[in-house]
């Protein structure tokens, strides 16, 4: 039996299972995501999750997916970075019956093992384009509440830019008018 480590706090991965179910036992674990009750999920039974918000998962037989498939869904349907998925598009083409798709959020931050069914296959884990969760340094007066006194804002790039180009601008103006007045 495989197991999956899920890391405390993973945000913007996508994993995509393959489903060996007959197609009413994969409906089935598709239409419940209801967990009224603390019952819990079929979905979470199935990965083997000790948590597991279901409203992050879904389960859908790829046939659903005609003129779009597989791969082309995980780019824009959920952003999965292009590269990652074209290196396993033939593999994600190929997959036919029902898939199940979990996003990071489903394990609500936590860290797990998830201990899937037999029935179910991981075909990949995928990262989401434009989520760069890497943690930023707070800077140390931030971090204590205290700031250093609001000053005059520093003058931006642009700024100096437009500045210099209109100090050259207004020099060429009058040389040539001078140059004009000259020479005529």
């Amino acid at each position: 039996m495989s197991v999956i480590d899920i890391p405390a706090g993973e945000q913007g991965r996508i994993r995509v299972f393959a489903l060996s179910m007959t197609p009413i036992e994969a409906q089935a674990l598709r239409d419940d995501d209801d967990t009224a009750g603390g019952a819990q999920s079929l979905r979470q039974d199935v990965l083997g999750a000790q948590t597991l918000d279901p409203d992050r998962t879904e389960v859908f037989a790829v046939a659903d997916l005609d003129g779009v498939g597989l791969p082309d869904y995980l780019i824009t349907g959920h952003g999965a970075q292009a590269a990652e998925i074209e290196a396993d598009r033939v593999k994600l083409a190929a997959l036919d019956g029902w898939v199940m798709i979990a996003l990071s959020p489903a394990f609500g931050g936590a860290a797990q093992t998830l201990t899937p069914d037999p029935r179910l296959t991981l075909i990949g884990t995928y990262v989401q384009d434009g989520v760069d969760w890497t943690p930023v340094p707070i800077p140390s007066e931030s971090a204590n509440g205290t700031t250093a006194p609001a000053g005059k804002a520093p003058k931006s790039d642009a700024r100096i830019g437009g500045m210099v180009a209109t100090a050259v601008l207004i020099f060429l103006a009058v040389f040539v008018t001078l140059f004009i007045v000259i020479g005529g």
